[in-house]
């Protein structure tokens, strides 16, 4: 039986450092890795740069108006972050699946990012997450709460967590 390995990721470093220990601990024959890239979710910015190459507006009097601003909309933004991933972690993606892993990505744009862990656990059948942890200590943590934390206490299948040394 294939067994699904959640790995979420942000654009730190030290989130990809987990990917190392899951090469150490699960083999490639029967395991189904799925990189969940997390990021916070965009708001749309508005308007974007005037892009100097697009036609320009004509006045009433047929006079260029110039360039004109376009919107940018979140599902816009979500589609460059996407891409940025992809292009990121092509070196990842490529090793693992050199080394015979199958490899799979999904992208995460929310701010309850537990909850959505959870819920990925839950909707495709995960069998075990694997994490780096910040591992806070004494007040820090009592006042920031790590993600890794609350995610092994709100699931109840295996989590490999590391705690990358800075």
């Amino acid at each position: 039986m294939v067994k699904k390995i959640l790995v979420p990721l942000t654009k730190s470093a030290r989130s990809h450092k987990i990917l190392a220990e899951v090469e150490k601990f699960v083999s490639p024959d029967d395991s189904k890795i799925i990189l969940f890239y997390v990021h916070k979710p965009p708001k749309g910015s508005g308007f974007a740069v005037i892009d100097y190459r697009s036609d320009y507006a004509l006045a009433q009097d047929g006079e260029p108006m110039g360039p004109k601003a376009y919107p940018v909309f979140s599902s816009q933004e979500e589609d460059s972050l996407q891409s940025e991933a992809d292009v990121a972690l092509l070196p990842v993606t490529n090793h693992l699946r050199e080394k015979g892993y199958d490899i799979s990505m999904q992208y995460c744009f929310v701010d309850a990012v537990v909850d959505e862990i959870v819920r990925i656990v839950k909707r495709d059948e995960i069998d075990m997450i694997a994490m780096s942890t910040s591992a806070r200590v004494g007040i820090s943590r009592f006042f920031f709460a790590d993600i890794a934390d609350r995610v092994t206490q709100r699931v109840d299948i295996p989590v490999l967590l590391i705690h990358p040394k800075k």
